[in-house]
């Protein structure tokens, strides 16, 4: 059931960060309200079948390699009130990854496998998500690497400068 609205969010919001801020205010305000950016990460406010939900999200500072033709590149962190959910850590790559393959996520040299579904991967284990939010806090920077179906290897490179300023916006506004 986790991993069905899992792939439900990632497509909704896969389209929602698509859109430029400003067919976002105009066309998606009832849905998603941006709630702030701190340096290299912004908080989300919205609302989706289950309830209240409300995240954060980065672009990557690098993508590598800078030759592959990807969809744009998002990590985030979802709180969702009407599961019950925190610290739910998704990343969407920008392209359909390699169905047997494990996407790895590193923070400061730390290492957490994560699974796939579609152009989606969360950690592979749900009770790592407290600790690996920490992680982040903590931490400065963050490494996704991952396989496409194609074969290719990606490297996308995180500042974790800002995240923890956006989490206390979610966890302020959200609750």
């Amino acid at each position: 059931m986790r991993l069905m609205t899992r792939g439900n969010f990632a497509r909704i919001l896969a389209c929602a960060l698509l859109l430029t801020p400003m067919s976002l205010s105009t066309v998606v305000a009832q849905e998603v309200e941006k709630l702030g950016t701190f340096r290299f990460w912004t908080a989300w406010k919205g609302s989706d079948a289950d309830g209240l939900m409300c995240y954060i999200s980065s672009q990557p500072q690098e993508a590598l390699p800078t030759n592959v033709n990807r969809d744009p590149i998002h990590f985030l962190v979802i709180n969702r009130k009407g599961l019950g959910t925190n610290n739910e850590v998704q990343t969407l790559v920008g392209y359909p990854l390699k169905t047997d393959s494990t996407p790895e996520v590193s923070i400061d040299g730390r290492s957490y496998d994560m699974v796939v579904e579609g152009s989606a991967a969360w950690l592979a284990s749900a009770s790592e998500e407290g600790a690996f939010v920490a992680a982040m806090k903590a931490g400065s920077e963050m490494i996704v690497k991952a396989r496409s179906q194609r074969g290719t290897d990606t490297t996308d490179t995180y500042s974790l400068v800002g995240v923890t300023a956006a989490l206390e916006k979610i966890n302020t506004d959200c609750n």
